[in-house]
């Protein structure tokens, strides 16, 4: 099926926390019972669609088109919690979502692009959601982003985003997450020889305020951005800017 590409320009996220959508009487979640609601949804169904918090753009016509669909259930704190996974040939449509078995929504995440995997990591006492995306940019360029999600107070945020993978006609860039704790995440960089760069690791410290792990520095994102500028090459596949 033909995939759309991505033309990075910046990373914008497009993430709701769900809680200020419209009040929707509370029900018991079951697994079927979601899936139901989601090709209920996906059909254009406005009260599945209300029930799921807006987990689809209704005035979208494409919504029914997935390329796959895939729910599982995990525990944080006792409670237990539903991932919603939706895949589409038009990454515009991409979904992760998170409810609770009382039809509580934690996040609905539509900034993702490409072929998408998601798990759950466990870390001694921290648990950590996992989703990587694998897309094309330019026809050529092969990359690879990590997405962390964390439960922190009542809700479930996006707390870490940054590229682990490049693949060029020649070049190959890594980033690798060697280490997580509650409040730092570090990362090891690998380059071509050619490359010379100062600093080989990055550290990202959890921002209390912005419940997320930054960096200082972003150095991997950076040098990808700038690899993909600097990447010159006549395009011939429909892109998404």
């Amino acid at each position: 099926m033909k995939r759309i590409y991505l033309i990075i320009a910046a990373a914008i996220l497009a993430i709701s926390g769900c809680f200020e959508s419209e009040i929707v009487e509370p029900q018991v979640l079951t697994g079927n019972a979601l899936q139901e609601l989601v090709v209920n949804a996906a059909n254009g169904n406005k009260k599945a669609n209300d029930s799921l918090f807006g987990l689809m753009d209704l005035q979208m016509g494409e919504n029914i088109l997935y390329n796959s669909l895939e729910l599982d259930s995990f525990y944080i704190d006792s409670i237990k919690y539903f991932s919603v996974l939706l895949e589409y040939p038009n990454p515009v449509y991409n979904r992760l979502a998170i409810y609770d078995s009382t039809s509580n929504c934690y996040l609905i995440d539509k900034s993702l692009n490409g072929k998408l995997s998601f798990e759950v990591m466990e870390l001694q006492d921290l648990k950590l959601l996992k989703l990587i995306e694998k897309f094309i940019t330019k026809d050529t360029l092969s990359l690879s982003r990590v997405s962390l999600y964390k439960k922190i107070d009542n809700s479930i945020n996006l707390v870490y985003r940054s590229f682990a993978e490049l693949k060029t006609l020649k070049n190959r860039f890594n980033q690798t997450i060697n280490f997580i704790s509650q409040d730092t995440i570090k990362t090891q960089i690998l380059v071509p020889k050619k490359y010379k760069l100062d600093v080989k690791d990055d550290i990202f410290v959890l921002n209390h305020l912005e419940k997320a792990y930054r960096s200082n520095q972003s150095l991997f994102d950076s040098l990808v951005y700038k690899e993909i500028a600097d990447f010159d090459f006549k395009i011939q596949k429909p892109q998404l800017r």
